[in-house]
């Protein structure tokens, strides 16, 4: 994953595209920061962990342009979102969660924690941990 930034950062440098550019620079530099924190190489994992939080400091970035009206931000946070968007896999639906909750909830795991961590294990990166979060509340609230 990594090497797939840097080369999409050196064909963003010879296209000219400054909004990719500016966004894989800054994810590779969080991941350079994370190397240096743990002394070692980041894995895909990690890579991954660093563009979710890149993406959800954009959306907030974008929430809060649109309260200011301010329309060139809009456009910017957009673009740089779907640029990291890009660089995501594919996320889990909420009805494939729902059904594995509900299987760990027939086993008899009847805490978040455990089923949290369950469902991190099985889905990985593709999850999306609020909306799991949501899921596996809902569930246990009806219970």
């Amino acid at each position: 994953m990594k090497t797939k930034l840097q080369d999409d950062l050196k064909a963003a440098m010879k296209s000219g595209d400054k909004l990719r550019l500016m966004t894989v620079r800054g994810i590779l530099a969080e991941v350079t920061r994370l190397e240096k924190d743990v002394r070692r190489e980041a894995n895909e994992a990690d890579v991954i962990q660093i563009i979710k939080r890149e993406r959800a400091r954009r959306d907030e970035a974008l929430e809060f342009a649109r309260k200011g009206n301010r329309a060139d931000l809009v456009e910017q946070y957009e673009g740089e979102a779907k640029i990291l968007d890009g660089y995501l896999p594919a996320v889990i639906g909420a009805d494939e969660v729902r059904a594995f909750v509900a299987a760990r909830i027939a086993d008899g795991v009847t805490q978040i924690g455990p089923l949290m961590k369950a469902l991190r294990d099985r889905f990985g990166a593709a999850l999306d941990g609020k909306m799991a979060s949501e899921i596996v509340k809902s569930a246990l609230g009806a219970k």
